[in-house]
């Protein structure tokens, strides 16, 4: 099953035929355009429910979060053709960026990947929500960023990571200084009160182009959480150099990283903004963040560059 965003800034017809031919080869292909991130979701769900051995993405990250809820803890695979504006999975997972390169790595019907993924129990009043989230998720700034930037969907569109850039300077200086610390953090015996929590599940690359965010040397095993205090505006050039020179974020003032973690916590009052893979999931009231190891099956070279 193919699940194929027309909208995402890098997809033509002519790369959707091509994909479709190569993969038709070697499988029964059907192709589903949705009108709706629930809709793929669902389509996503269905077509395991029926039994098929893969279901491909076909769009940016968005697509790729969408796809992975109704796919995780299956024995269906997630196939990948990166047709998006900075297509963050996908090169952390050195999956071909050529559309046709991509779904010829997907005909060869490779021995898929095991990867592990974060689970998101989110809670606002009293409703309760669960998510996926295959690279990165967050709770404040992060999530700010990313509904500013969904307010704008053409320069996101026809600018990508610099509307992204934009956006969180915007952000950052206007908004958060203004915040109190209103969330409260908790993992692994530790506990901060907090205006943003970051929740890195691999050496993500940020909505900045190429430019890798490590929260902490080293690779996180399984989660790392960074966690913001008070965001003032004096900080914000350090915090940004030593993001760009890959320094310690903790030698900055109401920064502080969590390694090693399993599972973390929060809670807010008011309400806090969360993300997962720069989709935004609403204001929420609280919830967890829960590592699953080895939950979603991926086609993609078996060595990440």
């Amino acid at each position: 099953m193919v699940i194929a965003n027309p909208a995402a800034s890098q997809f033509t017809g002519g790369a959707h035929r091509e994909v479709m031919s190569v993969l038709s080869r070697s499988a029964d292909v059907e192709a589903i355009w949705p009108g709706s991130a629930a809709e793929t979701e669902d389509k996503a769900r269905e077509a395991v429910a029926n039994g098929v051995d893969g279901v491909v993405a076909m769009g940016g990250d968005g697509m790729v979060h969408h796809v992975s809820q109704g796919v995780v803890e299956t024995e269906s695979a997630l196939g990948i053709i990166p047709v998006g504006t900075t297509n963050v999975f996908a090169r952390l997972l050195g999956i071909p960026s050529k559309p046709v390169k991509a779904a010829r790595l997907i005909a060869q019907q490779p021995e898929p990947r095991r990867v592990g993924v974060a689970e998101m129990q989110l809670r606002r009043g009293a409703t309760e929500t669960r998510h996926i989230a295959v690279f990165s998720c967050g709770f404040g700034l992060d999530a700010a960023v990313v509904r500013e930037a969904d307010k704008d969907p053409y320069r996101k569109y026809r600018f990508g990571s610099l509307h992204y850039a934009s956006t969180a300077f915007g952000v950052g200086l206007k908004d958060f200084p203004k915040r109190k610390p209103h969330v409260l953090v908790s993992a692994e015996g530790k506990e901060a009160l907090a205006t943003t929590a970051l929740v890195q599940l691999r050496s993500v690359y940020t909505y900045f182009g190429r430019m890798a965010l490590r929260l902490a040397p080293g690779y996180p095993e399984p989660m790392t959480v960074l966690t913001v205090g008070h965001l003032k505006r004096r900080r914000i050039p350090r915090i940004t150099l030593t993001v760009l020179r890959g320094g310690d974020l903790n030698s900055v003032p109401e920064l502080d990283t969590w390694p090693g973690v399993e599972e973390m916590f929060v809670e807010a009052e008011p309400p806090v903004e969360a993300q997962a893979d720069g989709e935004s999931l609403g204001m929420v009231d609280g919830g967890s963040v829960r590592w699953l190891a080895d939950s979603l099956k991926v086609v993609a070279p078996q060595v990440s560059p």
